[in-house]
């Protein structure tokens, strides 16, 4: 099996900051820990599709 590689994501702290908050929340009301990270994979594994059609509707209200 091979090993899972990575990467990094460089984001202002403002934007890491509300990552983290999420993640308090959550973990808060599950009562378990959550990284900011989880939620960032969450977002993304769920939301992406979603947010790239937003994107391309909103390029082409402004074109």
């Amino acid at each position: 099996m091979s090993k899972p590689e990575y990467t990094t994501v460089r984001m202002r702290d403002d934007r890491k900051r509300r990552l983290e908050m999420a993640a308090i929340e959550v973990g808060y009301a599950k009562k378990e820990p959550y990284k900011w990270t989880d939620i960032l994979f969450y977002l993304i594994d769920e939301h992406l599709d979603e947010a790239v059609k937003d994107l391309k509707n909103k390029r082409l209200k402004n074109t």
